[in-house]
This record gives structure tokens, C-alpha cells and sequence, in this order.
């Protein structure tokens, strides 16, 4: 399985494991070893994250979906996601830490949770609270092509695209192709 976009927040990437932008929505998860992969890859880059279970995974997805969503929307999220988010958060209580990373101070976390699943669950909360900062700044942004619902943190004031060789390139080349409809071909 290879996942469209990953590399982003956690929260993010487990967010866009779901493709909403299909009728019916594309579960990602669903194709054989897709949940081993992505939590592969989330705990390669934090060795304190631990594989979920699909249902685990699943309803930790809609939980950081419905906190992404109220993020992004600049509201509050509603009553029942403020409680299971509180619940985790609770569960694996969090102790910052000051580290240096290629010589810059970081704000690192750490939980005292009694399960690595605790853990992990705190985690992804986490990592979808982080969001509040890229969202303010303009920088939490959705894919504009139809066919798409990633969502990624903007690096650069110009990015656009999920991704520039998949979504980017597609609009590259219709635009391209409009503009050779409408332009009238020279004489030979």
C-alpha cells in the first residue's frame, strides 16, 4: 500500500488515510497490511508511538477529524469530542521537556501513560491540538482539486498541492490542455 501523502503531523496523516473526496469514501486503511505500514511509519518518526488496532485506529481517526475540523474552522468542537479528547488526555497524562535538535531548542512531550496504546492515543490528540497555530496562520490547508481531500501544513506561502507531482501536475496539465482547446492551432 502506498499512502498518497505522509510525512505530515501524525494527526494529519491519520486524518488522510480516509479519502472523503470518493462517494463512497476510500478507506485506505482497508488495503491488506495498510494499518501495519502507516503505523510503521508513525513510530519509525517517534519511537513512542505504538501500532492501534483497525477499530482503534478508526475511532481515534474520527476523534482527530472532528478536532481538526473545529480547529480549522476556528470553533469550538462539540461537547462529546471535548470529552473523549479529555478522556485520552487524562488517561496519558503529558510532561514537557526542553531538547536541542540540530542546535534549536524544541518543546518535547512525554507521557506517564500506563499502555503504550494510552500513549499513543495522547499523541495523536496532541498532534491535532498543535494544529491551532498552522490554522491561525493560514498554513492548515485542503488540496483545492476535486478529486481530493488531503489536508497538509503549508511549508511555503506558495504551496497549494498536497503534492506537486500528483494533484499540482494534474492542474498543470488541464490547464494546459484547456488553453490548447481554446487557442486556435497555426496553419501548416
Amino acid at each position: 500500500m502506498t499512502f498518497t501523502l505522509l510525512g505530515e503531523p501524525a494527526a494529519i496523516d491519520l486524518l488522510n488515510t480516509l479519502k472523503t473526496a470518493h462517494t463512497p469514501a476510500v478507506d485506505q486503511l482497508d488495503a491488506p497490511g495498510a494499518l501495519a505500514e502507516f503505523w510503521r511509519f508513525q513510530s519509525e518518526r517517534d519511537p513512542a508511538i505504538t501500532a492501534l488496532n483497525a477499530e482503534d485506529t478508526r475511532s481515534l481517526r474520527t476523534l482527530v477529524g472532528a478536532l481538526i475540523r473545529a480547529i480549522d474552522e476556528g470553533s469550538a468542537p462539540d461537547t462529546p469530542v471535548l470529552t473523549a479528547a479529555n478522556t485520552i488526555l487524562f488517561a496519558a497524562p503529558v510532561q514537557s521537556y526542553l531538547s536541542v535538535r540540530e542546535g534549536h531548542l524544541h518543546v518535547e512531550y512525554t507521557t506517564t501513560a500506563r499502555t503504550a496504546e494510552e500513549a499513543t492515543r495522547a499523541k495523536l490528540i496532541l498532534s491535532a491540538l498543535e494544529l491551532s497555530d498552522a490554522a491561525t496562520a493560514g498554513r492548515l490547508r485542503h488540496c483545492p482539486a476535486e478529486d481530493c481531500s488531503q489536508l497538509f501544513i503549508a511549508t511555503n506561502a506558495k504551496r497549494r498541492w498536497c503534492t506537486a507531482a500528483g494533484c499540482g501536475n494534474r492542474a498543470r496539465v488541464s490547464r494546459h490542455a484547456a488553453r490548447a482547446r481554446v487557442s486556435p492551432r497555426p496553419a501548416r
